[in-house]
């Protein structure tokens, strides 16, 4: 077979799923924060606020509300109130920067089963709590825990299953159990419970599954037993996956990896510079890319429907670019970031055209649903080459630091739409400006990577390589 999936790696990728699903919590703002237009008794509907805040409340109504949010409960509509949508977000992107820190240390010590067990855990009982939450207050602080196990389940779950997955399964899971089917089944949970307290306990008790998973099916990483020289339960760990697999047991040699903290990797040679591209391109997909998905919302036409084009177009752009990166290997990592790049600005750059002529025809949603595609690749690209660009004893650490950049910007992402009530061209010009900035940092000092062996990248070899001369053929010779 050409992947050689077994019964144990459906299971993972179905476990990795799980931690994307629960990741869509990133955008439920979406929806939390939906609000219709409105009227005042028999007038026109509207989303003039001097009408909403003039209005007395008997007689103010929502007109065809798709969902009943919690900016719709709690009253952060318009006003100074209106910046609660935002900290709705900031909270909990707030609590995914640190978990994403806290969590990736803690299992690096204590185990990936253990802390995983742990953040699943955390992440049913916050998100069920948040939605008894009785006022803003509770609301937010159970939020923030809700990030916490988002950053958790992210860093500590993606590691555990790329650790028991094999290397060509890598890119698997990305193009078949990616973003969009959150994107669906999120927008499924929603669509039929209508309102938000409701839609939080569905998402906490969909979560069970795969508490029982990582409980009962995935044993603990065998990479991070050797690590700790836990060679007695690394060989359990590995009989235990050949029976799930169904496969007879064949033990597998591991290479002797000592980790490097930050620090010590940023004193490697070339390291800094590396860093310093990766961190780029992180943070400034991580400020775009959120500030997208939590505008999308604001599209005009069905507000389930949008979504779930969103969804259907990403899983079937993801299978299309695992089935381009696999069978024609002409297709740089360069390229992909690049031309996704070049796609999101054209996208924006439409998009800002057709507010300037206050267009909101459904030209709007697919330009829209194109650049959201585009944000997608570039992602790919950023994972991609962070694992491929950096040696293994800096690995976990590198992309950590990188993982962090993005979580800036996700923190950062809502007050482009917050620019966007002082300007409306405010968060398009910020993405066209920092799409165009990442762009330029790709194009001068991306090194290529495609087709590298993780375990013979060495930093010494990294001023040598060009895109004409790629990191495989150099670790080869």
């Amino acid at each position: 077979m050409l992947y050689d999936i077994n019964r144990f790696h459906v299971l993972a990728f179905i476990t990795w799923q799980f931690a994307n699903y629960f990741a869509g919590q990133n955008i439920f703002a979406i929806y939390s924060n939906n609000v219709p237009k409105w009227k005042c008794g028999d007038s026109e509907a509207t989303k003039d606020c001097k009408v909403y805040q003039s209005c007395p409340k008997e007689n103010l109504t929502f007109v065809d509300a798709p969902f009943h949010s919690a900016a719709m409960e709690f009253d952060w509509i318009c006003g100074s109130s209106l910046v609660y949508q935002y900290f709705f977000s900031q909270i909990q992107f707030t609590g995914l920067l640190i978990g994403t820190l806290f969590f990736g240390s803690l299992s690096d010590r204590f185990g990936r089963k253990p802390i995983g067990i742990l953040v699943v855990s955390n992440g049913i009982c916050s998100t069920f709590a948040s939605g008894m939450a009785p006022t803003v207050t509770v609301l937010f602080i159970l939020r923030f825990f809700v990030g916490l196990s988002v950053g958790g389940m992210l860093v500590v779950l993606c590691a555990w299953i790329m650790e028991v997955i094999l290397p060509q399964q890598r890119m698997v899971v990305r193009g078949f159990f990616n973003w969009g089917w959150t994107r669906i089944a999120l927008t499924t949970v929603c669509y039929f419970t209508r309102e938000w307290r409701l839609a939080s306990y569905t998402t906490a008790l969909s979560l069970i599954p795969a508490l029982l998973l990582v409980i009962f099916v995935i044993p603990e990483s065998p990479v991070w037993l050797h690590s700790k020289g836990f060679k007695a339960r690394m060989i359990e760990s590995e009989i235990h996956i050949s029976r799930i697999a169904g496969i007879p047991y064949v033990p597998v040699e591991h290479k002797h990896i000592k980790p490097k903290g930050l620090i010590e990797t940023l004193k490697t040679k070339g390291m800094l510079k590396k860093l310093l591209v990766l961190w780029s391109m992180w943070f400034i997909v991580a400020i775009c890319g959120g500030a997208l998905d939590l505008n999308s919302g604001t599209l005009a036409g069905n507000l389930y429907i949008n979504q779930l084009l969103f969804g259907i177009l990403l899983v079937f752009s993801k299978m299309l670019l695992l089935f381009v990166d696999t069978f024609f290997t002409n297709f740089k990592r360069r390229t992909l970031h690049q031309g996704s790049l070049i796609g999101v600005l054209v996208a924006i750059i439409v998009l800002t055209v057709f507010t300037f002529h206050d267009y909101h025809g459904v030209e709007v949603l697919i330009v829209y649903l194109l650049g959201t595609a585009f944000i997608e690749y570039t992602w790919d690209a950023c994972y991609l080459c962070a694992i491929e660009l950096v040696e293994t004893p800096s690995r976990a650490s590198a992309t950590g630091s990188c993982s962090l950049m993005a979580r800036i910007g996700m923190i950062l992402a809502p007050v482009l739409l917050h620019a966007n009530t002082l300007w409306k061209f405010s968060a398009n010009v910020i993405v066209l400006t920092l799409g165009t900035l990442s762009f330029l940092i790709s194009y001068l000092y991306l090194t290529e990577s495609k087709g590298v062996n993780l375990d013979d990248v060495h930093m010494e070899d990294d001023n040598k390589l060009t895109e004409s001369e790629p990191m495989v053929q150099k670790v080869r010779e």
